[in-house]
């Protein structure tokens, strides 16, 4: 039987470079999985570009660390805006009732810009998985439906030991940084299926590069994924080792 392989893009909607990026690793490679950051300049641009590829899952990418938020948040935002303060923040301080309202309103505007439920939740910087934030983010994916991204290297003692959501055995962390190979993601599938795990997810953050993701503190990297990503040797030995390259369509 064949283990589920998805390898999803995050940051769509971030910026032209990215979303075009996302969409030659769609079509030219293994990318079958986008999630989208509701609150960036070139979303729109996003939600064209996915309606040319229907089999290009979307899920959205839940964002409390960067630009304007929809809802005031006055707990969260400095100048209008949020930033990766939050992480200084201790659980029992977070504003959980401006985070709920805020995911809320992001999911909305996914629903008015896509047309459709997102496949998936997950989040930018990982904020879903922080102590607090999670059990909001669990209720809302079941309440809509939607399956959720639980990242297994985050995983903490304080997390519920069953909850009825959805998801894979994520593994975002470790193909990202300067030493992007095929050697290495290939070398995080052996990892995957000695510990016996029958659904994967690894996070990747292909693109081209343009004048706006130049201002991102993760840009170049992201063009050596996109090489990786659309590999046609790495495609192949994915197969060989017996995965089934798909999306949270398939969960």
């Amino acid at each position: 039987m064949s283990s589920l392989l998805i390898v999803n893009a995050d940051d769509f909607g971030l910026c032209r470079a990215v979303n075009y990026g996302i969409i030659e690793s769609h079509r030219s490679g293994i990318v079958n999985s986008t999630t989208a950051m509701m609150n960036m300049p070139a979303i729109s641009d996003a939600a064209k570009l996915s309606h040319d590829y229907p089999n290009l899952s979307v899920g959205m990418h839940f964002v409390l660390t960067a630009g304007q938020p929809f809802s005031s948040m006055p707990s969260l935002s400095r100048d209008g805006l949020l930033g990766k303060w939050l992480w200084d923040i201790t659980p029992s301080e977070l504003p959980l009732n401006e985070i709920e309202e805020e995911l809320n309103l992001q999911y909305q505007k996914f629903l008015e810009v896509f047309g459709c439920k997102p496949s998936h939740i997950d989040s930018h910087h990982h904020v879903h998985m922080i102590e607090g934030i999670f059990p909001i983010v669990v209720n809302f994916a079941q309440e809509k439906g939607v399956a959720l991204r639980v990242d297994r290297q985050l995983e903490k003692n304080w997390l519920p030991l069953s909850y009825q959501v959805a998801s894979t055995d994520s593994f975002s962390s470790e193909f990202y940084g300067d030493e992007i190979s095929e050697s290495l993601f290939l070398q995080i599938l052996d990892n995957a299926k000695q510990r016996g795990n029958h659904s994967v997810e690894v996070m990747s953050h292909p693109a081209f590069i343009d004048n706006a993701l130049l201002k991102s503190n993760y840009a170049y990297p992201r063009l050596n994924e996109l090489d990786v990503l659309t590999s046609e040797n790495l495609k192949a030995q994915i197969l060989e080792r017996g995965f089934k390259i798909g999306s949270y369509r398939d969960i």
